[in-house]
């Protein structure tokens, strides 16, 4: 009994995890760009295009966030590129430059928070999922307890 409590304990809060990540990521980033003023900067595109915008947010601060957990920082650098060659035309104008740098940092900054918070809990009080994700994507067995001697 008590290791299925464990195992819904952990679906609860790798949920609660995800879900932090990509829809509340992208509630707070609408409200982010509100308050700089920015969400005019969107206007042009219609709902369709803001609907691409949000689903393009999760998957940009999923990346991100699995590339946090294997510390690999090129991932960062890769999507900032890609969005960039994707988006190349309209840096020029300014206000449309600065909507995808806010856009851009705020993902980067909510992945890490939300990585850092998922990891320090899921070590201390969770199973420690983190460890088998992160041996997961890096190919690597997961660590096993030496046992040594006397």
């Amino acid at each position: 009994m008590l290791q299925f409590v464990l195992y819904i304990h952990a679906i609860a809060y790798n949920l609660a995890a995800v879900l932090a990540l990509t829809y509340l990521g992208n509630i707070l980033c609408r409200v982010l760009f509100r308050w700089t003023g920015l969400k005019d900067s969107t206007a042009e595109t219609g709902p369709d295009g803001a609907k691409a915008g949000r689903i393009i947010g999760i998957f940009e601060r999923l990346i991100i966030a699995a590339g946090i957990m294997v510390h690999s920082w090129e991932v960062l650098a890769a999507v900032i590129a890609l969005k960039t060659v994707a988006r190349f035309q309209k840096m020029d104008q300014r206000e449309f430059a600065e909507y995808f740098l806010v856009g851009s940092l705020f993902s980067i900054f909510w992945a890490l928070i939300i990585v850092t918070l998922w990891l320090i809990y899921d070590r201390h009080v969770g199973l420690n999922i983190g460890q088998v994700v992160i041996d997961l994507l890096t190919g690597q067995p997961a660590l096993s307890p030496t046992v040594t001697n006397p």
